[in-house]
């Protein structure tokens, strides 16, 4: 079970994200992330943890070969990732680097942990027979529960959700992808080095 600290960093993390996003502009492919905890080397017998999150660039060019884009995409990386077979998948392997993905969760680092998978994209909000460009950071942690942080393109602040509930009707298409993404590589020995 994740502490209030440890889901308040957390969100403070995907912020940062989606505002670093916003300093680069529009136009930026999509960006999956990894976000793990460990003991930091400074403190005694882990009593402080250090959060890192890591980029995991999307070849946005090749991600036109799902096509539902990240909706296809990351359930076919879980499904590599389950099966401990990533190199067997040249699509995925065209849009992302599986080898990295391995050897991130494979890291024998004592007391690395899972935390959350996220994504950030640009999208399209459809309101009132309008189109708006939107920023999306979804997030499904290690407890399930999820984080949305949206912004209209020109808007000065992003909107943030936590959303402790598991079945929402408004959730979006990347949530039960990311969800089960936490599922698959949160068990141990599901991930091993020799698989990149």
């Amino acid at each position: 079970m994740m502490s209030f600290n440890t889901v308040h960093t957390l969100t403070g993390c995907l912020l940062h994200i989606e505002a670093n996003a916003d300093l680069l502009g529009w136009g930026r492919p999509p960006l999956l992330l990894l976000v793990q905890e460990r003991p930091a080397p400074t403190a005694p017998r882990g009593t402080r943890r250090q959060m890192r999150a890591v980029h995991l660039p999307l070849n946005d060019t090749r991600m036109g070969r799902y096509r539902a884009g990240l909706a296809d995409l990351l359930p076919d990386l879980a499904s590599a990732l389950d099966s401990n077979q990533p190199v067997a998948r040249p699509t995925l392997a065209a849009c992302v680097d599986i080898g990295l993905i391995t050897d991130l969760l494979a890291e024998p680092t004592p007391g690395l942990r899972l935390l959350a998978w996220a994504v950030c994209y640009e999208d399209v909000l459809v309101e009132s027979d309008d189109l708006h460009e939107i920023r999306r950071v979804d997030a499904v942690d290690a407890d399930r529960r999820s984080y949305r942080i949206t912004r209209l393109r020109g808007e000065p602040h992003p909107v943030v959700r936590v959303d402790d509930h598991i079945a929402h009707d408004d959730a979006t298409a990347t949530r039960p992808a990311l969800t089960r993404l936490v599922q698959t590589t949160s068990r141990p020995g599901r991930i091993t080095p020799t698989a990149s």
